[in-house]
């Protein structure tokens, strides 16, 4: 199964040298195979432009940084703007 690659991922295929293969165990085949399959999964799984957001729960944190023990949907801000901010604070 061929899938026509987005161009960065094109590149990586193409620009991956021998050595940094090597160390992974892999040819540029399997290389080219993974991507694919990585690829046809994100098509079919990922949310398009124009879809609703799919729900999901966080915990708050508290003033301080810390874990609040408090969850919030992202449906409970239905019609409010919302902005999620995704990284570490550790």
């Amino acid at each position: 199964m061929s899938v026509e690659l987005p161009e960065k991922f094109e590149n990586v295929v193409l620009n991956a040298d021998e050595k940094w293969l090597e160390t992974r165990g892999m040819t540029r085949d399997q290389l080219r195979a993974f991507i694919e399959k990585r690829v046809i999964r994100d098509r079919e799984l990922s949310p398009n432009i124009g879809d609703d957001a799919p729900d999901l729960a966080l915990e708050r944190l508290n003033a301080n940084g810390s874990r609040s023990g408090e969850t919030v949907k992202l449906s409970s801000y239905f019609g409010k703007p919302v902005g999620l901010i995704f990284g570490s604070y550790t």
